[in-house]
């Protein structure tokens, strides 16, 4: 018989579950790719690359959520000018 001829097999079907994308870390993704990036900057000595890699951890975590302005909590580093020029 010819081979145009013959019929065609009939597809099957296959029925599984799928499971669920592994979402460990996935706050804290962004924040690895860019400590990735500064790791093989480093180890290229490409100053820029450097500077990009901080700059988008910066960025990264500049847009968490915080409060701005002194923190009042802290002490105050007994380096800084208002530290040092304390009038009692």
């Amino acid at each position: 018989m010819l081979p145009f001829l013959k019929k065609a097999p009939s597809a099957g079907v296959i029925v599984t579950t799928r499971q669920p994308d592994e979402q460990k870390d996935s706050e804290d993704h962004g924040l690895r790719q860019c400590a990735k990036e500064l790791i093989d900057a480093v180890h290229t000595k490409d100053e820029a690359a450097v500077a990009r890699a901080i700059r988008a951890a910066f960025e990264i975590l500049d847009s968490e959520p915080h409060e701005e302005g002194p923190h009042t909590n802290e002490k105050p580093s007994p380096h800084t000018y208002e530290a040092q020029n304390v009038k009692e």
